[in-house]
């Protein structure tokens, strides 16, 4: 019989094995501390930890956590400060005016269309297996996430507090890393952590006011996961999901709207 050839990988279009570009340890610092701020575990006006401290958490050298801090510092993420009351310190997002919305949204949209569709496979995964497994450590992470949000949306002065809005934005991300938490799947946690990172800028700039009903989902996929209602808490997700790309894209301008139809 004759033997059959194999294609030959190193001749392909699409080779088995890409090429490397090694990583500078800053820039493994930098998308370490850029995800920390993306994730709103440090909000506008946050300090830091001090260079020095920051050295020893990440066990690299003061020079690579200054060349970090320079990178996030041209990315508009951070400020040094000098003097005693200086440090590390965070910056709030530059939210666009209504008449720059419809050119940074339409740069975007391809961006978040594909961010919500994988918000939709993995997010609801991850509800239906934290309804399945989740402990009484999940559901108070979950129930403070819930508590704070609705003081946040509590009144109208409240949702237009723009300290609130990146407050928010932060529980938000808080009670999503408590369901994938919860679901007790490392790949899913990875997975909804990248994708609420990605959302940091392109949502933070457009938003300038919480909805009136920016929390109304969240307490029914609570609900779902403590009565351990797996298919509920998936379908809930689905549902908040999706609303919020609804939401979103009703900031667009009515010509941007219109080419998504």
């Amino acid at each position: 019989m004759e033997a059959v050839k194999q294609p030959d990988a190193s001749k392909s279009g699409d080779p088995a094995i890409g090429s490397i570009r090694a990583a500078a340890t800053y820039e493994l610092v930098v998308e370490q501390l850029r995800k920390a701020i993306f994730l709103g575990r440090f909000m506008p006006g946050d300090k830091l930890p001090p260079e020095r401290d920051l050295a020893l958490q990440m066990l690299v050298s003061r020079t690579t956590i200054r060349e970090a801090i320079r990178v996030l510092e041209g990315e508009g993420l951070l400020v040094v400060k000098r003097g005693a009351a200086g440090g590390l310190v965070v910056l709030g997002q530059n939210r666009l005016k209504p008449a720059e919305i419809e050119v940074y949204m339409e740069t975007q949209r391809g961006l978040l269309d594909s961010l919500f569709e994988y918000r939709l496979a993995n997010e609801c995964a991850a509800a239906s297996l934290a309804a399945k497994r989740r402990e009484k450590k999940h559901l108070k992470l979950l129930r403070k996430a819930l508590v704070e949000m609705d003081t946040l949306c509590a009144s109208k002065e409240a949702r237009a507090n723009t300290a609130n809005i990146s407050r928010f934005f932060a529980c938000d991300s808080e009670f999503h890393l408590a369901i994938a938490q919860a679901a007790q799947n490392h790949y899913l946690l990875e997975a909804v952590e990248k994708s609420r990172a990605a959302m940091f800028l392109p949502v933070g700039k457009v938003f300038n006011r919480l909805e009136d009903r920016a929390n109304d989902h969240h307490q029914g996929i609570y609900q779902a996961i403590e009565d351990q209602n797996a298919d509920l808490a998936a379908q809930r997700m689905k549902m908040h999901i999706e609303a919020t790309r609804a939401s979103l894209y009703d900031l667009m301008p009515k010509a941007i709207k219109a080419k998504r139809s």
